[in-house]
Order: C-alpha cells, then sequence, then structure tokens
C-alpha cells in the first residue's frame, strides 16, 4: 500500500472520531444546557412570586434534576387549570342571566296555572 493512502485512510478514520465526538459532546452539552434553564425558571418564578427569598432560592440549588422537572410539570398543569378556569369564569355572567330568565318565565307560567 503506498504511503498516500495510508495517509488518507489515517485522515479519514481521524475525520470519523472528530465527528463522533462532537456530535456525543454536543448532545451532552445540548442535555446540561437544557437543565440549566430549567432551574433558572424555577429560580425566575422563586424570585418573582417569592420575591426572592433567599431560602427558597437555595432549596433550589439543592434539588435534584428530577425535582426542577416534576416542579415544572406542576406549574403547568397549574397554568393549564387556571386557563381552563379562567375560561370558564368568562361566561359567569351570561350563565346567571339567562338562569334569571329562565327562573323568571317559570315563575311567570306558574303564576298564570294558579
Amino acid at each position: 500500500m503506498k504511503t498516500r493512502y495510508k495517509i488518507l485512510i489515517g485522515v479519514g478514520a481521524t475525520a470519523a472520531i472528530g465527528a463522533t465526538t462532537a456530535f456525543v459532546g454536543s448532545k451532552a452539552l445540548f442535555e446540561k444546557i437544557e437543565r440549566y434553564r430549567k432551574r433558572l425558571a424555577v429560580k425566575s418564578f422563586v424570585k418573582e412570586k417569592l420575591h426572592g427569598n433567599q431560602k427558597a432560592l437555595a432549596l433550589v440549588d439543592q434539588l435534584s434534576d428530577t425535582d426542577v422537572n416534576n416542579l415544572l410539570n406542576a406549574a403547568d398543569k397549574l397554568n393549564d387549570l387556571k386557563d381552563k378556569l379562567g375560561e370558564q369564569t368568562d361566561n359567569i355572567p351570561e350563565m346567571v342571566n339567562d338562569l334569571r330568565q329562565t327562573l323568571t318565565a317559570y315563575a311567570t307560567k306558574v303564576k298564570e296555572h294558579l
């Protein structure tokens, strides 16, 4: 085998190993950034809703990644529930008006039959 082919095979193998390392490294880096972003989301919630309580912020630092994920999932579910309740409470004045009209109509019919 000529030296030229040996060098070409070596360069190809090095490129393949480098690409694999970059792919694995970028995946690990992406996961680390995602965990950091989630932790910052919980910290910003504590700063906003609990007025930056230092004990709560220290507690967030001690939470595991699983605990942070569970907190964020719970917060998402609460926001969904809040949105659903908001949709229902927007209709309350109309529902009360409809109920009042129905009861008035029923009372009128009862008075007519008496």
